[in-house]
C-alpha cells in the first residue's frame, strides 16, 4: 500500500495567529479515531481525531462527505487528503472538513506520542489565534457544529451523600472543568495535562510479598476516545485509588507519573502506563456522552496466524459455532475451572476457537451468526492457533460499528453458506488419511517455507529420522517457581522457567528473586532430522526432548557431570534413526544480516503403522482408479 507524507504541522498552524492564513489546500491527515454522531435532522457526520505527524485535533466531517467515506470502506488510522475546511476554537479546537478523498482506507497505528493542539495553545496562548477562523467555504454561524465542553467539576458535598467518595484529594467547590488532553498524546514531556477517561477494566487490590519486603498493588485502564492506557498505584495510593475508582464511570485524572510502558505487564498498545501517587488527581465527572465505553483496534482473523503466541489483541467475528461447557482441573493445584470453546469467522475465510473461562463461559448465550468483537484475547499456539479471552477481556455483541455492520451483511448474504479455513492442527478425532495427506517432506516445506516474510510464521508436519546432536549444551538450570498468570488471574499459575545463575553455592533466578540449593534442568535440544529428500535442524524444547530422548534432563545431566562427554553421545546415539512424526513451526529470522529459517518442535508423535499401512492403501486406490 503506498504511503502518503503528512502535512507536518499543520494543525498547529491552522489554529494559530501567525499561521492559518499561510495553511493552503490540499492537506493530508491520518485519522487516528473516529465515531459516527447522529444529527438533528436524523442525518450522519462523522466525528474524528487526526494527526498531523506532529500534532493532533478533533475535527468534523460534515454529512455531505458521509455517503463517500461509507462506500470507500474507511477505517481507523486510514489516510486522507481534505480539499477544503475551516476552523472552530472554542474551548476546544476543531477541524470542520467540508471537501474530503480517502488516499488509504486503513493505516498502522503511529508509534510517535502526539501533540494535543489543545494542551498547546493552553500553554502557548499567546500564539493563539483569538477567532474562529473561515477557510475555502464560509458558512452562517447556525451551520457550526455545538462543541460539548465538560461541566463544572463539583465537590463531594454538592453532588453526592457524605458517605461517598468521588474525589482524591478533594478539589474545592466550583472549581472550572479542566482542559482535556487526549490520552493518545499522553507522554514524559508534558508537564501539565488532565485526560477525562472511563475506567474500561479495574483489577483487584493484591498482596505481595518478596525478599524486599511487602505491600499492596492496583492496577487499572483508562479510556478515551483516542487511545487506552495503563495506571498503576501502589501501598497507601493503591488503597485509596481503589476504593475511588469504578469500572464504567468516567474520571478527570491529573498530576499521574507518566513512564513506558512495561511489556512484561501491559497488554495495551499505548507506548506509556501511568503511576497514581499521593499528590495525583482524581474527579469523577457526571458528562460521559463524549466517553466511549470500549476502544478496538480489531485484527483480521487470517492475521492471527503470524502473530506471537501470548500476543493480546481485538477480534471481530460472526460466531459459528458454540460448545458446550465442560471443566479443566489444573495439575499444578487441583482446581478446576469452567471452559467453554466458541468459533468466530470473518470474510477473510478463516474460523478461529475462542476459549471463554468460569462464569463467562458458563453464562454466555449468545445466538450463533452474532457479530461480536472481542476486547482482549490472548493468542495460543497450543494445537495451531486460537484464542483465550484474559480476565480483563470483554465480548460485545453487536457492537454497532461500522465493520460489524458490514460484517454481518457479509454473514448472513455469503458467509453463512461457506467453508472456512481452520487453524487447529491435527488430533486424534481427526481423520487419519487426511492428516497424513497433509503431511510434508522436508523439500516441500522447506520450498514453501522459502516464501515467507519477517512477521509470518507456519505450522507443518513430516516423518522424518533424528540424525544427530551435539552432547554438549543440551540442557539449561531453570527456575522451578510458579509464578502468577499476569494475564488470566483466574487461571493456574505458570512456572517460571528461567535460566538461573550460579552466585556462590547458591541457583539464583534473577526474575523471582529466589535462590536454590540444587538446580533443576530443563532440556534445550538442538538436533538434526532426516527423510527421504533432505535435512533440517530444529529446536526441541523439555517436554518433545524428553520423549525423544526417554530420559529426564536432570538424569542426562548428571550422567555428563559424572562421565565424560563421549558417555553421554553414546546414550543420545541409542535415539538416533527412529522415526517420528514432529509438527515444527517455522519462522524466517534475521542473523548477521542474512534471513534464514528457524524451525521450532511443537509435537512429536510416534508412527502409527496402522494408519499409515491405510493411508498407503488409499493412495493405491486413487491411483488405480
Amino acid at each position: 500500500m503506498t504511503s502518503f507524507p503528512l502535512s507536518t504541522g499543520a494543525l498547529k498552524q491552522a489554529f494559530s495567529k501567525d499561521g492559518h492564513d499561510k495553511v493552503k489546500c490540499p492537506l493530508v491527515f491520518q485519522v487516528t479515531n473516529l465515531k459516527s454522531v447522529n444529527t438533528m435532522n436524523n442525518s450522519k457526520k462523522y466525528r474524528i481525531l487526526l494527526s498531523d505527524g506532529v500534532y493532533s485535533t478533533q475535527g468534523i466531517i460534515e454529512e455531505k462527505c458521509t455517503p463517500y467515506l461509507e462506500n470507500n470502506n474507511w477505517n481507523r488510522y486510514c489516510t486522507i487528503q481534505v480539499n477544503a475546511f475551516r476552523t472552530l476554537a472554542t474551548a476546544k479546537h476543531f477541524l470542520i472538513i467540508e471537501d474530503v478523498e480517502i488516499l488509504t482506507p486503513t493505516g498502522e497505528k503511529p508509534t510517535t506520542p502526539l501533540i494535543n493542539v489543545d494542551t498547546y495553545f493552553a500553554e502557548h496562548p499567546d500564539e493563539a489565534a483569538l477567532s474562529v477562523t473561515k477557510k475555502q467555504n464560509s458558512v452562517d454561524d447556525k451551520e457550526q457544529t455545538p462543541v460539548p465542553t465538560p461541566p463544572v467539576a463539583q465537590s463531594t458535598a454538592a453532588s453526592v451523600p457524605s458517605t461517598a467518595k468521588q474525589q482524591y484529594p478533594p478539589s474545592k467547590a466550583g472549581q472550572p472543568a479542566p482542559r482535556i488532553s487526549p490520552i493518545e498524546t499522553i507522554s514524559p514531556y508534558q508537564n501539565t495535562w488532565t485526560i477525562k477517561a472511563r475506567v474500561s477494566y479495574k483489577g483487584e487490590l493484591r498482596s505481595w510479598s518478596n525478599a524486599k519486603g511487602e505491600g499492596k498493588v492496583f492496577s487499572i485502564n483508562f479510556l478515551d476516545e483516542s487511545d487506552e492506557i495503563k495506571a498503576s498505584a501502589f501501598n497507601d495510593s493503591a488503597e485509596r485509588a481503589y476504593s475511588l475508582l469504578e469500572e464504567g464511570k468516567v474520571y478527570y485524572i491529573s498530576k499521574a507519573k507518566v513512564g513506558a510502558a512495561r511489556k512484561k505487564f501491559n497488554n495495551l498498545t499505548h507506548p506509556y502506563e501511568l503511576t497514581l501517587e499521593k499528590d495525583t488527581e482524581i474527579t469523577e465527572c457526571f458528562d460521559e456522552s463524549d466517553v466511549p465505553k470500549l476502544n478496538f483496534n480489531f485484527v483480521k482473523l487470517d492475521k492471527v496466524q503470524n502473530l506471537e503466541p501470548n500476543a493480546i489483541i481485538d477480534v471481530l467475528g460472526a460466531l459459528k459455532v458454540v460448545n458446550p461447557p465442560f471443566q479443566i482441573t489444573a495439575k499444578s493445584t487441583g482446581k478446576a475451572f469452567d471452559r467453554r470453546d466458541i468459533t468466530i469467522v470473518d470474510e477473510t475465510g478463516f474460523a478461529v476457537d475462542v476459549g471463554l473461562w468460569n462464569n463467562t463461559a458458563v453464562d454466555f448465550s449468545i445466538e450463533e451468526g452474532t457479530v461480536i468483537a472481542f476486547k482482549g484475547c490472548k493468542v495460543s499456539d497450543f494445537n495451531g492457533r486460537s484464542l483465550s479471552l484474559t480476565q480483563a477481556g470483554s465480548i460485545v455483541p453487536n457492537p454497532g460499528t461500522p465493520e460489524s455492520y458490514q460484517l454481518k451483511g457479509w454473514f448472513d448474504n455469503i458467509g453463512v453458506k461457506e467453508n472456512f479455513k481452520s487453524m487447529k492442527t491435527e488430533t486424534n478425532t481427526s481423520s487419519s488419511i487426511d492428516r497424513l495427506a497433509n503431511r510434508k517432506t522436508i523439500a516441500q516445506a522447506e520450498e514453501e517455507n522459502n516464501h515467507l516474510d519477517g512477521e509470518q510464521s507456519g505450522y507443518f508436519t513430516i516423518k522424518a529420522c533424528f540424525s544427530f546432536t551435539k552432547p554438549e549444551n543440551f540442557a539449561y538450570p531453570a527456575c522451578t517457581n510458579v509464578v502468577a498468570n499476569t494475564t488470566d488471574s483466574t487461571k493456574p499459575g505458570l512456572t517460571c522457567n528461567k535460566k538461573l545463575v550460579q552466585v556462590n553455592d547458591k541457583w539464583k533466578c534473577e526474575r523471582c528473586d529466589m535462590s536454590y540449593d540444587e538446580p533443576t534442568y530443563r532440556y534445550i535440544l538442538y538436533i538434526s532430522i532426516t527423510d527421504a529428500t533432505g535435512q533440517l535442524w530444529t529446536t526441541l524444547f523439555d517436554e518433545q526432548a524428553k520423549k525423544l530422548l526417554g530420559i529426564d534432563a536432570n538424569e542426562l545431566m548428571k550422567m555428563s557431570n559424572e562421565n565424560d562427554k563421549m558417555v553421554v553421545a553414546e546414550y543420545v546415539s541409542r535415539a538416533y534413526f527412529k522415526e517420528y512424526n514432529f509438527r515444527l513451526r517455522v519462522k524466517q529470522d534475521t542473523f548477521n544480516d542474512q534471513l534464514k529459517l528457524r524451525y521450532q518442535c511443537v509435537g512429536l508423535s510416534d508412527i502409527d503403522y496402522n494408519a499409515e499401512c491405510e493411508f498407503l492403501c488409499s493412495e493405491l486406490d486413487s491411483m488405480l482408479g
